[in-house]
């Protein structure tokens, strides 16, 4: 297993360098170019969420990625409000765009991409993993 971890505050301009530099690692990990989109793709959309929604800028949160065999894994914890990511809604895609709400895509996306989301907390923090297959 081959691993990365970084802590960063979550601000646009440092989720952006977080994916850059996810997505480096997992191609010199040698992972499939579909599977290291994805994962920081949904590593952008969580960090996003709880910069956004999570009334979180600026506030710290460390990520830890793990490059197995079959999946990469991927865990978030932050110090930001009780959101357990499972528990959104899922959007009515056959709604008309007009009538829809604002938001609820992201997640709902992070779950189509994903094999399992979890989400614990513990200790005043979030604990969000994910983990998104190989090819």
């Amino acid at each position: 297993m081959t691993g990365f971890d970084a802590e960063i505050a979550v601000a646009p301009d440092a989720i952006a360098q977080l994916t850059q530099r996810t997505s480096e690692f997992l191609r010199n990990a040698g992972v499939d170019e579909y599977a290291a989109h994805h994962v920081a793709l949904v590593l952008e959309e969580m960090l996003s969420n709880l910069g956004t929604h999570g009334k979180s800028p600026g506030a710290p949160a460390t990520v830890r990625i793990t490059v197995e065999t079959d999946r990469v894994r991927a865990e978030i914890a932050d110090s930001g409000p009780f959101f357990d990511p499972r528990s959104a809604p899922t959007p009515d895609l056959r709604a008309d765009l007009a009538d829809r709400p604002i938001g609820g895509l992201g997640l709902f996306l992070t779950r189509q991409l994903a094999l399992d989301l979890d989400y614990a907390r513990r200790g005043g923090q979030n604990f969000t993993s994910f983990s998104i297959p190989r090819r």
